[in-house]
């Protein structure tokens, strides 16, 4: 390494240190996996429903697990009392500080592991380890998408109740749910407090076909073009996606098409 990269990662460490957000949290159990500590968790929301699971190494723990915390304060007085609190039903709840990780959901106080996956059974099907974590993607205009994988307690479910919900944050964290069942929703794209994503939709002739849903700033849906992928800007307030069109012999067919953002209509 040159010495000017040697510097540049050095101010890129001090500058990340800097900004960092230091907190005081009030913890409760851990474990290392996600459904153990949902399960240990549960029972916990009935006293504390605001309490939430992090990963340990948001808040910039080497070995990481999976914490309850309770309570989270700028100082350590109220976070004393946040404790006295919530070991009334937490006996052995403790503080600690935590250095958050930009970028985490620890930065919005949102769960990584979503409170219904304490009721899914170990004989679920279809699941994996990473489809209990909820995931955090900014946008690039301060505003932030949080995908929760949640369960669904439906036996007769294809899918073993897996679903997945888009919730939108705004600047000043105020949350609204965008989509409930979004399945794998994709990247979003942001332009003027628009928001646009596609999600898995259903099947034509086999094909699997999507949805590209738009929101504005405040979280109201203005319109879903059907059977469109891949979305982009293509002008100021135009939205650009491949339709998918299956053809007799069921191989599907793309076309890129132009839809104005303001009356979800197509331009030609």
């Amino acid at each position: 390494m040159t010495r000017s990269a040697a510097l540049a990662a050095l101010f890129l460490a001090l500058a990340s240190l800097v900004q960092a957000e230091r907190v005081w949290i009030v913890a409760g159990p851990s474990d290392a996996t996600a459904s153990g500590i949902a399960r240990k968790a549960e029972p916990l929301y009935r006293s504390v429903p605001d309490g939430f699971v992090i990963q340990s190494a948001d808040c910039g723990d080497k070995q990481n697990v999976f914490m309850w915390v309770g309570a989270t304060a700028n100082a350590d007085k109220p976070a004393l009392a946040a404790r006295l609190r919530i070991r009334q039903t937490v006996p052995d709840a403790y503080m600690r500080i935590c250095d958050v990780r930009s970028g985490s959901l620890v930065a919005l106080r949102m769960s990584v592991v979503d409170r219904s996956i304490g009721l899914l059974p170990d004989s679920a099907a279809n699941w994996e380890a990473g489809d209990r974590l909820s995931l955090l993607r900014p946008l690039p205009d301060g505003r932030s998408l949080v995908i929760v994988r949640y369960f669904a307690n439906d036996p007769s479910d294809p899918f073993g109740g897996k679903r997945e919900r888009v919730v939108l944050v705004n600047r000043g964290g105020r949350r609204v749910a965008l989509d409930n069942d979004c399945v794998d929703p994709s990247d979003a794209i942001a332009q003027h407090g628009y928001v646009a994503f596609e999600c898995v939709r259903g099947l034509a002739s086999n094909n699997v076909v999507h949805g590209v849903a738009v929101f504005d700033d405040s979280g109201a849906k203005l319109f879903e073009a059907n059977r469109c992928r891949d979305p982009k800007w293509a002008g100021d307030r135009v939205l650009a996606c491949d339709s998918e069109d299956a053809d007799a012999d069921g191989r599907l067919h793309l076309h890129r098409k132009r839809i104005a953002v303001q009356s979800g209509k197509e331009l030609m």
